[in-house]
């Protein structure tokens, strides 16, 4: 072949790779693949590295998420996460990433949907731009928490993670209409709304997990509806509009109130408000985030509110005549109801709108009497409450949200205390004590539920629940000689064994800081100390709050023994 014909063939053989290349690279970042097995973790993932950022994030500009910042609580949720995550984000959450993740997780709630389809935005955020919201198009036009291009919509509304995350989940329904997005793997859903190349398919799966794990966190943590389990016994603890726990103890001359100074901070010394005397409390919020606190004795029946949410107190205005045992829970439209036992049965009063008035008292057609009371949401947001009494145990459930009453139905046999949670997934779990130790019951469904079940336990014992940040519930109980505690061992799965908590008290109670970690409060003839989570699953030693607080008197619970484990020590600072 002559030279100046080689010459052309191998322009023409360049050329045919050049566009090839060109090809290659603009498949990398935008090509529709075809569907194929999805690959498993520890499969190769190359693509981690090389075509989306590591877990720190590139050296690009970003955009806020939150137009006020990452919050304390943001850095603090972030701290409890890194150590409990298996991906790529494992160690390198912060305060900022967070602050991306809440506001896609806000998003999400806005619109009516559930953790699940948090979980399937910040699986996808995680694998895309690392929980950073980039202002700078380095792949084509692409920017922001989900690396939209510019078809997606404005600059603005890309950087905006309300309409980014809004953006995702129109084209998530699109893809996965009537809700069918909830059936399949969550890898799987952010891989058919983003569309990368099909090399690159497997690495949202691989983020599934620990995405599940900080949406759980976020959606308790951003709620904005009612906070439950609901706070009762002789020491309660509700949240304030601002995150501050307010803390109550019944003591023998009245009631005490203590408050934290910032939230997930310090205390302030208790201080007496008066009220009823040797009072069983029990804690709620009004819809428009007033809290409101209701003090039952053996002689009357009062209640005070705030008068402006994280504000101060009204005066004790009477709420009824004298009884057992009292439980105040919310309506699905913000309203409170209670219920209170005395000898004659059990009886409720509620609001008759959202922060309004009140109905008069009105009878429940029999319930145990004298019983021990608690009460939960049921997953649609119907109430349901339990009455514990000596000889037997009843439930009773509204037939419809907001509505009205079933009749008493049995739940078991007699015991000595009750106490009702939710787990992460809704169903409702339920614990009773006796002299054999503790017992629980959880939903199987809408209206069914298992049979009592032991889970050892200490015998005769005074009992809270709580939820971690990441949705597991976790159980308190004290007796005269001993505090012990068992947790979820995963989201709704099984308990562990029971850990001993500290030594013996008379009362227990729990609360939820603004961060979501746990505390718990314990009271003896001494007085009231508290422990809280300083991590998934570390706790503080015991402490007074800030001072010892109102002294519980001998026998009113459970006994006088000295706490071994609550010993009076520094408040945190």
């Amino acid at each position: 072949m002559p030279r100046s014909g080689l010459y052309r063939l191998l322009m023409r053989l360049a050329l045919v790779v050049g566009v090839w290349a060109s090809v290659i690279g603009l498949t990398a970042s935008a090509a529709v693949a075809r569907p194929e097995p999805v690959p498993a973790p520890g499969d190769d993932r190359s693509g981690v590295s090389r075509y989306f950022s590591g877990p720190q994030g590139l050296a690009i500009p970003t955009a806020p998420c939150d137009p006020a910042g990452p919050s304390a609580t943001d850095g603090t949720m972030a701290g409890q996460l890194n150590p409990q995550l298996g991906a790529k984000m494992a160690g390198y959450l912060t305060a900022y990433k967070m602050s991306c993740a809440r506001m896609v997780t806000q998003a999400v709630k806005d619109r009516g949907l559930n953790p699940r389809a948090a979980a399937i935005a910040i699986a996808t955020i995680i694998v895309e731009t690392s929980m950073n919201n980039y202002s700078q198009a380095v792949d084509h036009t692409s920017i922001g928490l989900f690396q939209q291009q510019d078809w997606w919509g404005s600059r603005e509304q890309r950087l905006n993670p309300a309409y980014a995350t809004n953006a995702f989940l129109d084209d998530m329904e699109r893809r996965y209409p009537g809700g069918s997005w909830n059936n399949a793997p969550v890898g799987e859903v952010c891989w058919r709304v983003q569309q990368p190349r099909e090399d690159l398919r497997h690495l949202y799966g691989i983020e599934a997990g620990d995405a599940t794990l900080i949406a759980n966190a976020l959606w308790s943590g951003t709620s904005a509806g009612p906070k439950h389990p609901y706070a009762s016994g002789r020491v309660v603890s509700g949240q304030s509009a601002d995150g501050r726990l307010e803390a109550f103890a019944a003591g023998a001359d009245g009631v005490y109130h203590a408050w934290q100074t910032t939230a997930n901070g310090a205390w302030s010394p208790w201080r007496p408000v008066g009220g009823p005397r040797n009072a069983q409390l029990a804690v709620a919020s009004n819809a428009d985030g007033r809290l409101e606190l209701f003090a039952l004795s053996d002689g009357t029946f009062d209640h005070m509110w705030q008068t402006a949410p994280s504000g101060g107190w009204s005066a004790w205005e009477n709420f009824g005549t004298g009884g057992h045992r009292l439980a105040a829970g919310h309506n699905a439209d913000g309203r409170i109801e209670v219920f209170a036992s005395n000898a004659d049965g059990v009886f409720h009063r509620w609001q008759t709108a959202p922060s309004g008035g009140w109905s008069g008292w009105e009878g429940t057609h029999g319930g145990p009497a004298n019983a021990r009371l608690a009460m939960e949401n049921a997953p649609d947001g119907r109430l349901e409450v339990f009455a514990l009494s000596d000889a037997t145990f009843e439930h009773l459930y509204q037939t419809r949200v907001n509505g009205g009453w079933s009749a008493w139905e049995n739940f078991g046999t007699g015991g000595r205390d009750v106490a009702a949670g939710h787990n992460q997934d809704g169903r409702l779990e339920v614990f009773a004590s006796n002299a054999q130790g503790v017992f629980h019951r959880w939903q199987t469904g809408p209206s069914s539920w298992s049979a009592w079940t032991g889970t050892g336990g200490i015998p005769d014992a005074e009992l809270a629940t709580s939820r971690s940040v990441d949705g597991r519930v976790e159980v308190f109980a004290v007796n005269a000689t001993t505090a012990s505690h068992a947790w979820q061992t995963r989201p709704n799965a099984e308990f562990s064994p029971w850990e001993t908590f500290g030594g013996g008290g008379t009362s227990i109670g729990t609360g939820r800081n603004a961060d979501g970690r746990i505390e718990v409060f314990g009271t003896s003839h001494a007085g009231v100390y508290h422990r809280w989570q300083t991590g998934f699953a570390t706790w503080s030693e015991w402490a007074w709050l800030n001072d010892a607080g109102p002294a519980m008197p001998q026998g009113v619970v459970a006994g006088s023994a000295t706490p071994k484990g609550l010993v009076g020590g520094s408040a945190r600072s």
